[in-house]
């Protein structure tokens, strides 16, 4: 026997000629034992490669064989009916000679059992017919490759005679005598525990096969239909189910007739497939080539322009369906073409049998309905056309790597990658309709065996997709007629019914089970439920009365993974057996809800995996909001959350068309309709955030929170439609503890015994997670927790604090936004001094001592859990008055700069009348920030036994909150941190990435990390909180009470609660006949409360409130979910002109009306501090209720506009329970109204501002007048505040929050109404360029370009290119832009910022840099006229860098001498870089450098690094680090060549390194930073090439790690070399410098080949760059030059 070599799980195979890959298959593969002593055969674990992929012809490869098609199987299948009898298990494969005999009896046994056992013969014959014709049916479904794959594992197993075959197993396995039970080798693993064939998988150890992986060469044809959404819209369900299977029919019979294999039906479209084989002759590539071709341009001939008509009246269905299935024959082919050989076309209509066979043994001849048709049609008025299916193609070649993916338990999918899939994807979308398009890979390889017309040569040179065939002609001419081969598994069911009937029952069973899992499970299980019986309708009609028209949720899933295959074998295992994760993953969530995986696909679009709710099988009550919408969030987190996997998913709900699509050899289960394709728009959307969905799935969730997005237009509407991002609503109830708290007790007892480990002794910090969906009741678990681990610390006489915060809306705009609130909490806790804290430590340590041997400090969690007394406690008080006191004492006991004061203090923490603040020069960093706080945390606490850090709404909280709760957990002890959020993966974090990987990993590891995943109440809890509620015994409730409100709130606590207070206020209950409690009115279990969702439920409240109240709550709405009596009062008496002597009534009128909200749990008072403490006022501490709660409902200062309103002085501060109040009140008003009060809110809060000198500079309160400008409509105000924050933030080195305030603003004027066909420009459209004015254009272009400088200070160069492209369109097209009104010099930037992304290759140009001079040459001319110095200078300078970048350095130096007469650093150094962010004019002095060097001119060049170093550096801003590193780089390069490398190392660090730390930290990042330890090494090294060097050790470790050689992106790569030089050539000098010394000697090699590779990078990266490639090809020679010397030596 021959050896057959196998793969292990995952494993790439490749077949040769020579043999077969038996692995990854179910079944058990044939081995070849290596010795006679029967031994277990060598097996090979190795992983074939697939770099064969990337390299060489494609016809050179070895492929796939296409094996043994006609050979039948060998063991037949009425042998089962007599095995037991004939010893079965010892026969071996009969040969030719005793063939006869061994016929002979089996007849005569045959005979025997009928005489006997005619009944049971019968039955068992019947039996195995019906099996054979599921096998038969299914097998239509899937592709032949699948099928081959299937029949050859048969045949494998046969072909193994000394091993038991997994047939006889199973059998032993149900106690039936049909062998021994000898082993056989399973896989790599063996047998173990064969289960039962029928109930579960014949083998049990899928996990371990797949994914199963073959390689091969073949030619792949895209075959496109357009059409079908139009008539899927206006046909009825047997009408279309007609039109479109008849129009498949002819496709499948074109491909089919052509030998190919139809892989997958992807919505109206199919891929085929023509595998080449080695072994056959005539069967190579250029023949599936041809027959690719040949196919296609069939398939347009007669496939084109194909009429759909209406159903005439009076006509029977039959009628049509006859009528339209027109016999497809030579008779009436519309095309002249003749592919192939008239015996290969196949006639075929949709009820034809002529080239089908149903599965029947005895075949059936079809009916003959031509009478039946002329009879009717006869009588029949004239259709009308309604209209017309069309058809594209794409051709392609080269190697093509089949994947088997899923499991042996659910479900699988054939899967192809591989070049071939974007050559097809790529011919056909340059065709149209009725064309075949070839890729030139396809085209090469046709053109070896046809002869192509036209001026094919000439086109094949772009290499681009050639039409090579269109509807009446055919481009390419076959130099001989091929003839036409059979596909490698022939779909005839003749063909498949000979191969069956050499199967055994077992054999069957295993196949019709491999085949299912392929298959989709509407169709498998509709064949399992007929199983019993005969089918006898055709197979058309079978199709046709499955098929409908049913409402379907679908979505089109894409993971965003890289699914090409890189030649690479590591890699591609990766992606492969990545793949097979997806699909397992997605498979099982779907059987957890029961939806059905429609297909799983790779194209040219990406990886994209169709699901499905409402097919047969899959049909809910409740569908979308409680199985299809979870399950779309579970899928797109289960991707992120487990394979690390982001996706993008559109999900839609409507009618569609489900049944089978194809022809009747080669079909599959589709769904198809205007809503399908809706999804796969809304999954391809770019500005999907990661969910859409369309509004009919917003209708039908009525708990969930959507955010609506522009509309979008789509196949099969009219109208643009409305699509939706799932959301979830914010939650920041806090502070009460909820009475009668019901649930979690799990959670909450798990976090009690990690606080109370922590309690008992000194440990590092934790950090608990608690993620959680909006109405889970995240917030009250919290309250609930803190408040039992302090009762148990209580309990236990230990020391506990909790201080508390909750994150709101715009709080990620608000740096440090988080430490605003627990700040002063922290400050209370502060004890006076080191010492008295160490005193206090030392009693309660010894204290301690003495009780740990009271058992009754002993505290059990479980057996405690309902004796905790959970009233709160007071925490000590602190010495100090003010928190104005304690924060300066706190810097002096911290030791932090005079500078805190000011900016930490009064800047970011809201901290007033910190007298004695002197204000030092220069800023802190941000890293210092970050110290200052966690440092201040951890010594304002450091006395307690336990910190409870509790965070709610995390996801609204900032980065730099962040990077403190990291430090603070980092270093603190004792700090139990949770931690509430919304999901990260729907609700990203502002967390640095690497300490979020870290809590998950090491963290975790060492028990310092958990987390925690609520989900909602179970029934038994509901029961629980409906007896709490109701003051009811559970016994006494009927079970339609709690469905009804467990159907109707899904179990979500926040939810359960509105609805049971809804039932007391109304008294909806009552005791119902049966002597139990039930609702009002309720007959049966499914109906609900009369409230069609939550959101109705809470109108509905809202309604029955009088109307004042629903004013002032209109109010508190617009001020947002956190808000003050004083500014609703403020606001009122705004909006309605309230006079002095009425302010008082006003006020207590809306105390009143806000007391009644509060009655109504619509809002309640917030207990969390309002920040305007003032230091002539104490605290206000309440010894009961202190805990770090800071309370803000205390103010007896009354000065300032603010503080003299009559609210002030009973100010109170409130708080939505819920946002969904919040949501429920905006939505009712309209929009107008809610701009009008934004505005009033607006101009109050400002007013404050201006008359509170200490507020002016509070980043919090200029955020919050911000939103309200914003949403008012005002956009000049929203801007111009914007710009001065974010300026602000810019300086502070906070540019992603800056952008999110530019953006805030820009967003207003994109008009998300527009019509699609409107003209846009930055995103604008062209009615809104028209109508705003002067001023507002101002604005909107300094934003744009604000915008660009913070996305390129951040590195991010295409959104840079974006934002500045954006002001540059709409300064063009805005009308106003002529005005003389409209200040030019705001458009000066524009070019500035333009031209620095271009450098940074944000913006392609073309050779001759047309891009650029354009720019240069407008921008000088525009900034000549303006006749300013700051903007001619940096017209100039730009000028002056284009024309060095192009080599014409005369030219360049031209430039500067003009800057020469106008440029003075000291007037005009801070506007320009006011301007511009950095001085591009001085920097054009720097670039002479570079000018001069290229010249040759060495005497300029010291002459200007002089003046550079002693004149231009000193006077630049030292804060501005990226002026100084652009204005030095080139200086310092050149320094070095002219021998000053240790001049230059000591400038380096004076002005840029040094500055950089003071300024913004060692932790500070800037694009230029990475650069830094690499410019300094090299000055050093160079510097002292003759001298030791103390650093030498680490100079070489850190250059023998080739990671650091990958400073930066290629973008910044090249911008750096514009400057001056590549980094890759510093970093091959440092190489090489290295390699020099005696130290690198035993490293030499490395050094010089590491050398080497980085400055042929350089030069190859820098081609474009004179001056740099110049000098990288310099020192390239002189490091080859060093080479060749050490080789001689």
């Amino acid at each position: 026997m021959a050896t057959h070599d196998s793969c292990c799980v995952g494993d790439i195979e490749r077949k040769n000629d020579e043999g077969q890959c038996g692995g990854g298959t179910s079944l058990p593969q044939d081995h070849s034992s290596s010795s006679s002593s029967g031994l277990a055969p060598q097996r090979s674990n190795s992983v074939l490669s697939l770099n064969s992929y990337s390299a060489g012809d494609a016809s050179d490869a070895p492929t796939e064989d296409d094996g043994v098609d006609g050979e039948s199987l060998n063991l037949s299948g009425l042998r089962s009916l007599y095995n037991e009898n004939d010893k079965m298990n010892n026969a071996e494969r009969y040969d030719d000679e005793s063939a006869e005999t061994d016929d002979d009896n089996m007849a005569r046994i045959l005979t025997q059992l009928m005489k006997n056992h005619s009944r049971a013969v019968t039955a068992s014959l019947m039996e195995r017919t019906v099996l054979i014709q599921s096998v038969i049916w299914l097998s239509h479904h899937v592709p032949g490759c699948v099928l081959k794959l299937l029949f050859e594992t048969v045949q494998r197993i046969r072909d193994a005679p000394k091993h038991k075959t997994a047939y006889e197993m199973a059998s032993t396995d149900m106690n039936t005598n049909y062998g021994s039970t000898r082993e056989f080798p399973y896989g790599n693993y063996g047998v173990q525990n064969v289960q039962h064939l029928i109930d579960t998988p014949i083998v049990p150890f899928h996990d371990l096969s797949l994914p199963i992986v073959k390689t091969h060469e073949s030619a792949l044809l895209f075959v496109d239909m357009s059409g079908f959404t139009k008539i899927s819209t206006i046909l009825d369900v047997e009408s279309l189910s007609n039109a479109i299977n008849s129009y498949f029919q002819l496709i499948v019979n074109e491909v089919t007739s052509h030998g190919g294999d139809i892989l997958k039906f992807a919505g109206d479209a199919i891929f085929a497939e023509w595998k080449a084989s080695r072994t056959k002759s005539g069967q190579n590539i250029e023949y599936c080539v041809t027959k690719a071709a040949e196919c296609a341009s069939s398939i347009v001939a007669n496939c084109s322009d194909y009429p759909i008509y209406s159903k005439p009246a009076g006509i029977s269905r039959a009628s049509i369906r006859l009528e339209n299935a027109r016999p497809l024959s030579a008779g009436n082919l519309r095309g002249s073409i003749k592919s192939a050989p008239d015996q290969c076309r196949r006639k075929a209509s949709i009820t034809s049998d002529d080239s089908y066979n149903d599965g029947f043994l005895t075949r059936r001849s079809s009916i003959d309905h031509a009478p039946i048709q002329k009879r009717l049609v006869g009588h029949a008025p004239k259709p009308i056309k309604l209209a017309t299916l069309n058809v594209k193609c794409g051709v392609g070649v080269g190697k093509i790597v089949g994947v088997h993916v899923g499991n042996d338990a659910g479900r699988r999918e054939y899967l192809i990658l591989g070049s071939p899939i974007d050559q097809v994807a790529a011919a056909e979308g340059a065709a149209t309709t009725g064309e075949v398009f070839a890729s030139p890979e396809a085209l090469k390889v046709l053109s070896r065996v046809a002869s192509l017309k036209g001026p094919y040569d000439d086109v094949a040179k772009d290499n681009k997709p050639i039409c090579i065939a269109e509807r009446h002609q055919r481009f390419f001419e076959i130099h001989e007629k091929l003839p036409c081969k059979e596909n490698l598994m022939s779909k005839d069911p003749e063909s498949i019914l000979k191969r069956c009937e050499d199967l055994d029952r077992f054999e069957l069973l295993w196949l019709k089970s491999m085949i299912s899992l392929y298959v989709h499970p509407v169709v498998v299980n509709d064949e399992n439920k007929s199983h019993s019986h005969l089918k006898r309708e055709s197979d058309y009609d079978r199709h046709r009365s499955e098929a409908e028209l049913r409402n379907v949720y679908v979505i089109f899933v894409s993971p965003l993974i890289d699914y090409r295959l890189t030649g690479d074998e590591t890699e591609d295992r990766k992606l492969i057996n990545l793949l097979n994760d997806i699909m397992n993953l997605t498979t099982k969530h779907l059987d957890r809800v029961k939806g059905h995986l429609r297909q799983f696909i790779v194209d040219d679009k990406g990886v994209v995996l169709i699901c499905t709710f409402g097919l047969r099988g899959s049909t809910f009550p409740n569908m979308i909001s409680q199985r299809a919408l979870p399950l779309t969030r579970s899928i797109h987190d289960a991707l992120q959350e487990e394979l690390g996997v982001k996706s993008k998913i559109g999900g839609t709900f409507g009618r569609a068309y489900c049944g089978v699509v194809g022809g009747l050899a080669r079909h599959e289960f589709a769904v198809l309709g205007p809503s399908v394709n809706l999804a796969a728009r809304l999954m391809a959307s770019q500005f999907n955030p990661g969910i859409l969905v369309d509004k009919n799935v917003r209708l039908l969730s009525s708990q969930t929170y959507f955010k609506p997005l522009p509309a979008v237009t789509a196949k099969g509407y009219d109208e643009p439609v409305p699509i939706f991002e799932p959301m979830k609503p914010n939650d920041t109830q806090w502070g009460k503890m909820v009475p009668n708290f019901i649930g979690r007790s799990n959670e909450i007892k798990h976090i009690m015994q990690v606080a109370k480990g922590m309690a008992l002794n000194t440990s590092t910090s934790k950090f608990l997670f608690i993620s959680a969906a909006s109405g889970t009741g995240k917030s009250c678990m919290i309250v609930e927790a803190a408040a039992r681990v302090r009762a148990m610390a209580k309990k236990m006489k230990k020391n506990a604090i909790v201080t508390r915060h909750v994150s709101n809306q715009g709080d990620s705009r608000v740096p440090f936004s988080l430490f605003r609130s627990i700040f002063k909490d922290l400050l209370t806790e502060m004890r006076h001094s080191d010492d008295e804290s160490r005193s206090h430590l030392l009693k309660r340590e010894q204290k301690s001592v003495k009780e740990s041997s009271n058992p009754n400090l002993e505290f059990s969690v479980e057996e405690q859990w309902d004796s905790l007394s959970l009233k709160s406690q007071s925490s000590q008080d602190s010495l100090f008055s003010t928190d104005a006191n304690r924060f300066l004492y706190i810097c002096e006991q911290l030791h932090a700069p005079l500078e805190f004061v000011e900016v930490v203090g009064k800047r970011l923490l809201g901290i007033k009348n910190l007298v004695n603040a002197t204000v030092a020069s220069g800023t802190p960093n941000l890293d210092s920030i970050v110290d200052f706080l966690a440092d201040a945390f951890i010594r304002c606490t450091k006395h307690v036994d336990l910190v409870i850090l509790a965070l709610d709404d995390a996801h609204e909280m900032d980065q730099m909150s962040w990077k403190v709760i990291q430090a603070i957990f980092e270093r603190g002890e004792n700090v139990l941190t949770l931690c509430g959020s919304r999901p990260p993966s729907t609700n990203p974090l502002a967390v640095d990435p690497g300490f979020w990987a870290d809590l998950h990993d090491s963290y975790l590891k060492k028990g310092r990390f958990v987390e925690i995943d609520l989900q909602p109440l179970s029934e038994g809890e509901v029961r629980d909180m409906i007896a709490v509620s109701l003051n009811l015994s559970v016994s006494e409730i009927d079970s339609s009470f709690w469905l009804n409100i467990f159907n109707t709130t899904g179990g979500m606590p926040h939810y359960l609660s509105y609805a049971l207070e809804s039932i007391k206020r109304q008294d909806l209950f009552t005791r119902l006949e049966n002597g139990l409690i039930g609702l009002k009115n309720a007959v049966t279990e499914e109906e609900k409360l009369g409230f069609g969702s939550v959101s109705e439920l809470l109108l509905y409240r809202l309604d029955a409130l009088d109307s004042s109240v629903r004013n002032v709550l209109h109010l508190a709405a617009v001020l947002g979910t956190e808000f003050e009596l004083v500014d609703a009062a403020l606001a009122y008496d705004e909006m309605y002109g309230v006079r002095d002597f009425e302010r008082s009534k006003t006020a207590l009128a809306l105390r009143e009306a806000f007391d009644m909200a509060v009655e109504e749990g619509i809002i309640e008072e917030s207990y969390a501090s309002s920040g305007n403490e003032d230091e002539d006022v104490d605290d206000p501490i309440d010894a009961q209720n202190s805990l770090c709660a800071s309370l803000g409902n205390i103010m007896l200062n009354f000065k300032g506009y603010r503080k003299t309103h009559p609210a002030y002085s009973e100010n109170r501060r409130y708080r939505f329970t819920h946002d969904s109040w919040k949501t429920s009140i905006l939505d009712v008003m309209l929009d107008e109204r809610i701009q009008e009060i934004h505005e009033h809110v607006a101009i109050i809060l400002e007013r404050e501002i201006d008359t509170e000198d200490q507020d002016k500079d509070d980043f919090e309160k200029q955020v919050r007048v911000f939103h309200h400008w914003n949403a008012s409509g005002h956009f000049i105000n929203a801007a111009e505040l914007a710009l001065k924050i974010g300026g602000e933030l810019m300086l502070l080195g906070l540019n992603s929050q800056s952008i999110l305030l530019f953006d805030d603003v820009l967003n207003t004027l994109k008009d998300s109404s527009a019509d699609q066909f409107e003209e846009m420009h930055g995103g604008i459209s062209m009615s809104i360029l028209n109508a705003i004015e002067a001023a507002e254009l101002e604005n909107l272009i300094k934003l744009n370009v604000a915008k660009g400088k913070a996305c390129s200070t951040l590195g991010k160069a295409k959104e840079g290119a974006e934002a500045m492209q954006s002001a540059l369109d709409i300064l063009q097209y805005s009308p106003c832009a002529d005005s003389e009104h409209f200040d030019r010099s705001v458009s000066f930037p524009i070019f500035s910022g333009l031209f620095v992304v271009l450098k940074m290759g944000a913006i392609q140009d073309d050779e001759e840099c047309s891009y650029e001079k354009d720019l240069t040459e407008k921008f000088v001319e525009q900034t000549r006229l303006n006749k300013d110095p700051v903007h001619y200078g940096r017209a100039l300078a730009m000028q002056g860098e284009t024309l060095g970048r192009l080599g014409l350095f005369e030219r360049a130096l031209e430039s500067l001498e003009r800057i020469n007469m106008i440029y003075d650093i000291e007037t005009q150094h801070e506007a320009i870089c006011k301007s511009y962010g950095s001085d591009r004019v001085a920097q054009a002095y720097a670039h002479s450098v570079n000018w001069n060097m290229a010249l040759g001119r060495n005497d300029e060049v010291v002459r200007t690094c002089k003046y550079i170093i002693g004149e231009l550096a000193p006077k630049s801003d030292p804060k501005n680090v990226h002026n100084s590193f652009c204005l030095l780089y080139s200086t310092m390069i050149a320094m070095k060549e002219n021998g000053a490398s240790l001049e230059a190392r000591d400038a380096f660090l004076s002005f840029i390194v040094e500055p950089f730390d003071e300024h913004f930290g060692k932790g500070g990042t800037t694009f230029s930073k990475p650069l830094f330890y690499p410019i300094l090494m090299l000055l050093d090294l160079q510097g002292r090439q003759d001298e030791e060097i103390e650093r030498i050790d680490e100079y070489l470790e850190w250059a023998l790690n080739e990671s650091n050689f990958s400073l930066c992106s290629d973008v910044l790569e090249l911008a750096w070399a514009a400057i001056s030089v590549s980094p890759k050539s510093l970093l091959g000098e440092i190489c090489y410098y290295l390699a020099k010394r005696p130290e690198g000697s035993k490293h030499m090699d490395q050094l010089i080949r590491c050398g080497l590779t980085l400055l042929e990078k350089s030069v190859k990266a820098s081609d474009k760059l004179p001056f740099a490639n110049a000098y990288a090809k310099r020192k390239l020679e002189v490091v080859q030059q060093f080479e060749k010397d050490q080789f001689k030596t």
